[in-house]
């Protein structure tokens, strides 16, 4: 059964072979299929397209005219169906704002090298995002397990918190040795919106510390982790943020006997559809290679001795 789009193929096909058993050769179909398409598309037209002899066919005028007209038909199909739309849209990924200078920028930076043509639409938020809602190809959070069955998610890693503070604040206040010396620094914590209160600091055993009376409350993880590389205060930060400022000696970690481990899972999701689209399958696969590489995503504090 044939539709007037399979016809205007066959035509334009027919147009460009001087036999209709040419076409069908490259059509991969009989050479009377061929001939009953044309006999039925001339028939709905009520004008001749091709003048039939014995040895070959030769298109009509009308069916030159037509033939252009089936062209520009085709070109349009094609457009809608090809890859050019899809090209023109963007990958919308969304994640936690912490993520986005040291992890989540560097991985599309390599994407982007490999893949000039996709483009991407950046949406940071502390706040989960329902990507089937919000339209959004990935999404990227850390905490308990997704369980909604709308998306498909992996763990990929662990994310593991750190106390630090600069050497030059260590050697001004001191160094805590217990949860409770924290009381008595100047410390640093994160403002979340979700709850309207500041975030608790976490440690094993499900000990917690409140900060009463930080030095500064943000709800920017980037100003609090400044405010900490420039010696405001003690802060319990990510390890994957901290790692390469241990690394340098420009933090000190601190208090790493209460450090709680693998509290929280890092999971890349996407909504549970299909098929993926070839853009997002290479930016979701890029992420889930990068963010599962220890180095590049550290989750243990790095044991750095520095002279």
């Amino acid at each position: 059964m044939f539709n007037r789009l399979d016809y205007l193929k066959i035509f334009c096909v027919a147009a460009q072979h001087r036999t209709f058993k040419e076409a069908a050769i490259k059509l991969n179909v009989s050479p009377q299929l061929v001939t009953r398409c044309v006999k039925e598309l001339e028939t709905e037209l009520g004008e001749i397209l091709f003048v039939r002899s014995t040895r070959n066919i030769k298109i009509t005028t009308f069916g030159e005219q037509f033939l252009q007209k089936a062209q520009q038909a085709l070109a349009v199909m094609d457009n809608i169906f090809g890859k050019s739309v899809a090209e023109n849209l963007p990958v919308k990924i969304t994640a936690p704002p912490s993520f986005a200078k040291p992890l989540l920028i560097p991985v599309l930076a390599r994407v982007s090298k490999e893949h000039p043509e996709i483009q991407f639409d950046l949406k940071l938020s502390n706040q989960f995002a329902d990507v089937v809602e919000d339209k959004i190809d990935i999404g990227i959070r850390a905490g308990n397990p997704i369980t909604d069955h709308r998306f498909i998610a992996r763990a990929v890693n662990k994310l593991n918190h750190v106390v630090v503070a600069t050497p030059e604040l260590i050697s001004r206040v001191g160094t805590p040795q217990t949860i409770d010396d924290l009381y008595h620094l100047p410390v640093t914590t994160m403002f979340d919106n979700n709850r309207n209160q500041p975030w608790e600091w976490f440690f094993k055993d499900k000990l917690i510390f409140k900060p009463e009376t930080p030095v500064l409350v943000s709800d920017d993880a980037d100003a609090e982790f400044e405010a900490i590389l420039n010696g405001i205060g003690f802060g319990q930060v990510s390890i994957f943020m901290a790692a390469p400022h241990i690394m340098s000696g420009r933090l000190v970690p601190v208090l790493q006997d209460y450090e709680a481990r693998d509290q929280w899972d890092v999971f890349i999701y996407r909504p549970q559809r299909g098929p993926v689209p070839p853009r997002v399958r290479i930016v979701y696969d890029a992420l889930v290679e990068q963010m599962q590489d220890p180095h590049f995503f550290p989750n243990a504090v790095p044991d750095v001795v520095h002279q």
